[in-house]
């Protein structure tokens, strides 16, 4: 049977998302400053943040170019929504499993030591989830081909499109 995190377009994605993250890396690299978000799809990658056109062209052929050489820590990023994904998700659950069938005021400090506990051991788990999972360092087979200016009112929107050979 086929691993369907290999299969299409699940896999195209989690490239993508690979890309995206690598081309963050590159951005802030450059300036640490930038505050800018991402989101991979099957066609490459939004990036919403005051970023010049000219600058995220430039950070995505050589984030790709990268990744293609074998850098494939670019892939993961400390700030990624699939961190905040498994956070929230593993604090919650702590709060539940501290507060119990009966809830009660004693019981705050539990919920703090559990919940606290949940958020020390959700960035590794994140970075893990994310290594295995929601992105891929494979960039083989992948061009840039060109980025799209997006409608998003106030917000400058860009769409890197990205085809797979």
């Amino acid at each position: 049977m086929n691993n369907i995190l290999e299969t299409a377009p699940i896999s195209i994605v989690r490239r993508n998302h690979g890309i995206e993250h690598a081309t963050v890396h590159i951005l802030t690299a450059r300036d640490p400053s930038t505050q800018l978000i991402g989101r991979a799809d099957t066609t490459g990658f939004n990036i919403y943040g005051n970023i010049p056109t000219d600058a995220l062209v430039s950070a995505a052929h050589e984030a790709l170019a990268r990744l293609q050489s074998g850098e494939s820590a670019l892939a993961v990023h400390p700030r990624c929504g699939t961190n905040l994904l498994v956070a929230g998700l593993l604090t919650a659950v702590a709060a539940a499993l501290a507060l119990g069938r009966k809830p009660s005021i004693r019981k705050i400090p539990d919920v703090i030591l559990a919940t606290t506990f949940a958020a020390f051991i959700a960035q590794p788990l994140g970075m893990t989830l994310q290594e295995r999972v929601t992105t891929s360092p494979d960039a083989i087979g992948a061009r840039i081909v060109g980025v799209r200016q997006l409608p998003m009112g106030q917000i400058k929107a860009q769409h890197v499109d990205i085809e797979w050979n």
